[in-house]
């Protein structure tokens, strides 16, 4: 009788770790990646699908695929941006009701000033968007920034304790958000005026200096008796 052939394991399979590119980012994620590179650069009008599939590497057509329309896209770049700088701002007030005036003021804007370092294309797109959106049938989602600046103004007179009249108040917190905005989304105009490389530390310090200037007086005035 013959005696059973023996089998070989089956190979082990390695161990070693997977080749870079082969967990590649959801289609959608790229697009949204790219579109935001683009809408940074360019105003809504300026900027097109083809731009966007260009920057990543995707077939325009399958770009409609996801969104339907450029409006539906920018609207979804716009939402991200605008929710990701509104969850940021409530951060911002930590502690400050602690400090005075000054100091409580100075933290707030260093705080905003390392948010836009690291996340420059929020400023960017909002900025680029302002001026042609002043008919908010013009750009689509023009509403999510109206939104966001009301929401803003809503986070700063909860947090900080303000006497005055409403629209004392909402004079203070509409010039320092249209200050900051523009400071930061339009850097290399402000910086170039003032001679100045827009991603230079110098030009930071000149931000910061230059909101306190403009800010800390009403600031100090509307705060009364309280502190920041």
């Amino acid at each position: 009788m013959a005696s059973p052939q023996k089998t070989n394991p089956p190979p082990k399979r390695s161990s070693l770790p997977k080749k870079k590119g082969q967990h590649k980012k959801p289609t959608r994620e790229k697009i949204l990646e790219a579109a935001t590179e683009v809408f940074a650069d360019y105003p809504y009008h300026g900027a097109s699908i083809r731009m966007i599939g260009k920057t990543a590497g995707i077939d325009h057509p399958l770009i409609n695929y996801y969104f339907p329309t450029k409006a539906a896209l920018f609207e979804e770049v716009l939402k991200i941006s605008t929710e990701k700088y509104y969850i940021a701002n409530i951060s911002w007030f930590d502690g400050l009701t602690k400090l005075g005036p000054e100091k409580g003021l100075a933290l707030y804007i260093d705080r905003f000033l390392d948010f836009a370092q690291r996340h420059p294309k929020v400023q960017r797109i909002i900025t680029l968007n302002l001026v042609p959106a002043e008919q908010s049938d013009i750009i689509p989602g023009y509403q999510l920034i109206q939104n966001f600046f009301e929401k803003t103004t809503l986070t700063f007179t909860k947090a900080i304790p303000l006497k005055g009249s409403k629209h004392n108040i909402e004079m203070l917190i509409t010039s320092f958000n249209t200050l900051a905005v523009n400071y930061l989304g339009a850097r290399t105009y402000y910086a170039g005026i003032l001679g100045m490389d827009p991603a230079s530390r110098q030009y930071m310090d000149w931000v910061k200096d230059s909101l306190i200037y403009m800010i800390l007086p009403r600031l100090r005035q509307l705060l009364g008796e309280a502190v920041l």
